[in-house]
């Protein structure tokens, strides 16, 4: 019992200090678009982004009807432009 208790502690006790010692590094890149292009074809459609001509740059558009007044034609949008 006592050894399964100083294998535990000394465990406990050595996997930070391996942790430390370890290296290695991250490959990764950011591209930053600097101008993104909105246009809407008429009041039907969603609007359409366009930054950088890049597929993967291309944000999600989302569109909710929040609310409509049938007697005067109307109705509230929440559209959602995510990135």
């Amino acid at each position: 019992m006592t050894r399964a208790l100083l294998l535990a502690i000394g465990l406990v006790i050595a996997a930070p200090l391996s942790a430390a010692t370890s290296t290695g590094s991250i490959a990764v890149t950011l591209t930053l678009f600097s101008r993104c292009d909105i246009s809407r074809q008429n009041e039907h459609t969603l609007p359409t982004v366009n930054c950088g001509r890049h597929f993967s740059a291309q944000p999600r558009i989302s569109e909710r009807i929040l609310k409509r007044d049938a007697t005067r034609r109307e109705s509230t949008r929440l559209v959602t432009i995510e990135w």
